[in-house]
């Protein structure tokens, strides 16, 4: 790892545990182990550290949603006919451990949240991204899915809600135990299961 991955590793830690606006510069060279100056020779100021950490973070969000093959990437090629519960659980089991213990995407998600209650702008990114822009992207798969009839036609907006808060829930509740791996699993998998009854989605 360069010293300029390892000053925005350092950084996004120290933003995840303090907030960003508590954070300075030097406390993130102290982190790194170089002094403030030679930190300025990689990133012209804070903002472009924090700049780099967003787009970070949207090259994970992308890789995750194109491994998923979900809808607006490039390899969006779910099977939206053959469908299925497990593939419903599949997809929420991921989502989930990607927001809960992706080194990235965790530490940018509750630097956002510690945040969201201090910088008006930071909160509207945190809505963005992982209430507003999340429900916004599991709409669509369900829409395709009620297209396809795997679900009844129901409104898929309110179905995007019905998933999706399960997951937020979750991560609040285990976001203080990240080595509770398998309760939390068990208890996300009951959940979507319940969904896809409730909806219709059978099991194979």
């Amino acid at each position: 790892m360069n010293t300029k991955q390892k000053i925005l590793n350092e950084a996004l830690t120290l933003f995840s545990e303090k907030g960003y606006s508590s954070v300075y510069v030097g406390d993130i060279a102290d982190a790194v182990g170089i002094k403030a100056p030679s930190l300025y020779k990689h990133y012209k100021n804070k903002q472009e550290i924090f700049d780099s950490c967003i787009k970070v973070f949207s090259e994970r969000m992308e890789d995750i949603r194109t491994c998923l093959r979900l809808p607006d990437t490039s390899k969006a090629d779910i099977n939206y006919q053959t469908a299925n519960m497990e593939t419903i659980i599949e997809i929420a089991n991921s989502l989930f451990m990607f927001y809960w213990q992706d080194d990235v995407a965790a530490k940018f998600r509750k630097m956002l949240m510690i945040e969201r209650y201090h910088n008006p702008e930071l909160n509207e990114l945190f809505e963005d991204l992982f209430i507003n822009g999340a429900i916004r992207h599991e709409e669509k798969i369900f829409y395709d899915l009620i297209q396809a009839k795997i679900i009844k036609k129901e409104n898929p907006h309110i179905i995007a809600l019905r998933f999706y808060t399960p997951i937020f829930y979750l991560l609040q509740k285990y976001d203080m135990h990240p080595d509770m791996i398998e309760e939390a699993n068990e208890e996300l998998t009951l959940m979507v299961q319940e969904f896809c009854n409730t909806y219709g989605i059978k099991e194979h």
